[in-house]
């Protein structure tokens, strides 16, 4: 007998066990992750980029490193998808760079409006999705959409008001009438009601009347513009009593 084969076979017996208990209980992965991670394959530095509004504490949990973090049997592909499922996170790419480093590429979403909804009011992106319920105070000047479905035509709306530089700073939120038209709502509280067909030209007449006249500095409530070749003013309940009152002294006329 050659020395110390019994050793060895004692060697080969328990490596064989342990391979073989191995598949048995489902563990391949984690033995190959410790092994390699203990011969110099461990991850050792993440780095992360492209991020603003997401945590990195958050982008390491969602990447499960695990005990036995090996660069050899990190799954990148189902990592990405944990990464992308953050709320802020539009894309993600995931390099591994031999030996023991993690690269990690973050694009975030970019807020393009707000939407309130539901008395819920939503950061939303240019497709419309929601990106988070909690909006900072950098957001508010974003533009605003309201009710159901506004959140699907909110290009339509900015594109709407694109072409009136002197309206936009004027305008708090755009209201969705039954997922056809919009209501323009003025910081002052005025409601401009536009027509489902061909709103452009309607917001161009009334624009261009408030650039020549100021009406959006008087006491009416609402200018209704659904009806073809018809403007409508509804007045304040101020401006009905001075209009009322003007009518009276119109009324008594000169005595004879």
């Amino acid at each position: 007998m050659p020395r110390h084969a019994g050793l060895k076979g004692m060697a080969i017996l328990f490596a064989a066990t342990a391979v073989a208990g191995m598949l048995v209980g489902g563990h391949t992965v984690t033995v190959v992750s410790a092994l390699t991670a203990w011969s110099g394959l461990a991850i050792d530095q993440v780095k992360i980029t492209g991020q603003s509004e997401t945590s990195e504490v958050d982008v390491l949990d969602r990447l499960a490193i695990g005990t036995y973090p090996s660069i050899v049997t990190f799954d990148a592909l189902a990592a990405r998808e944990r990464v992308e499922a953050l709320p802020w996170v539009k894309q993600v790419t995931i390099r591994k760079l031999y030996p023991d480093t993690l690269q990690v590429a973050i694009v975030e979403k970019e807020p393009f409006a707000i939407w309130q909804h539901d008395g819920v009011t939503s950061l939303i992106d240019t497709d419309g999705k929601v990106i988070t319920d909690h909006i900072g105070t950098r957001y508010a000047s974003l533009p605003m959409v309201v009710g159901e479905g506004a959140e699907q035509h909110v290009g339509e709306f900015v594109t709407l008001l694109r072409d009136f530089p002197s309206l936009v700073p004027q305008v708090k939120a755009g209201v969705l009438v039954s997922g056809r038209r919009w209501n323009i709502v003025l910081q002052n509280g005025i409601e401009i009601m536009l027509p489902e067909e061909d709103p452009l030209s309607a917001l161009t007449q009334v624009v261009a009347l408030n650039d020549g006249h100021g009406i959006f500095s008087r006491e009416i409530a609402a200018v209704d513009l659904r009806l073809p070749n018809r403007l409508v003013f509804r007045l304040t309940e101020t401006g009905y009593e001075a209009r009322e009152k003007l009518l009276k002294e119109r009324n008594k006329g000169p005595r004879a």
